[in-house]
């Protein structure tokens, strides 16, 4: 016999699921965009500006991050899994449903098979990845794995306010991967776009639906034991 859940039960963050479907909006006219005009002379215009531009010290991060999404990413997401399994193991399912997102680039990638910009287009390409350009994996997979961390590892143990700035944290890591992407010549600024909103889109759909994190969102055991307490505590006599 199947349980049905109790009446005015929500199982769906309905906030969440909207960004996601916004976000997958938004990826979709962007990817028929690129498919009809893989050059586009915005792309074209918007790199060779951020090229064009002296980001300082920030450069010094674009060698760690461009391994971090490249070679490293297996080593990445192991690590990920592994910390939620020791730190907080009753979230395993919504960090291996979170890191599933990262199927997407596989699925998109071959789809559109767009051409990575070329010198004479932009100022200068300092990597040659591959032949395919659109989505930036770069962005997929870092943002997802760092949300992975935030949601897994910071929720259960971080206040309030440090979750916030946690947050913070990981949208500058974005930026950062970003601009990389875009500074190395190795992606169009839409397919880094393109990269952040599927993460979004992926991780905001995952979060949506409460089956998956409710049991990872649960006070932990020590704050359950003292609520048990307190209740007991202020029963009514003769309970």
């Amino acid at each position: 016999m199947v349980s049905r859940p109790p009446a005015g039960d929500v199982m769906i963050r309905v906030p969440m699921l909207a960004v996601a479907i916004a976000s997958a909006v938004v990826v979709g006219v962007i990817t028929a965009i690129v498919v009809m005009h893989p050059y586009l002379q915005l792309d074209a215009t918007v790199e060779r500006d951020v090229q064009a531009t002296d980001l300082g010290p920030l450069t010094l991060t674009f060698p760690f991050f461009t391994w971090l999404g490249g070679p490293g990413g297996v080593p990445m997401q192991i690590v990920v899994i592994l910390l939620v399994l020791l730190l907080n193991r009753r979230a395993w399912f919504l960090a291996l449903a979170t890191l599933a997102g990262g199927l997407w680039y596989e699925a998109i990638v071959n789809l559109v098979n767009r051409p990575r910009p070329v010198v004479g287009q932009i100022l200068r390409v300092t990597e040659h990845p591959g032949s395919t350009s659109f989505p930036s994996g770069h962005m997929i997979f870092i943002t997802i794995s760092a949300a992975v961390l935030l949601l897994c590892l910071g929720h259960r143990y971080l206040p309030r306010w440090a979750r916030a700035v946690g947050w913070v944290v990981v949208a500058a890591i974005v930026v950062a991967v970003g601009l990389d992407r875009i500074y190395a010549g190795t992606h169009w600024p839409t397919d880094v776009l393109a990269g952040v909103l599927i993460a979004v889109a992926w991780i905001t759909f995952v979060l949506s639906l409460r089956r998956v994190t409710d049991r990872a969102f649960a006070n932990g055991p020590k704050r359950a034991d003292e609520s048990k307490v307190h209740q007991a505590e202020h029963a009514p006599a003769g309970t």
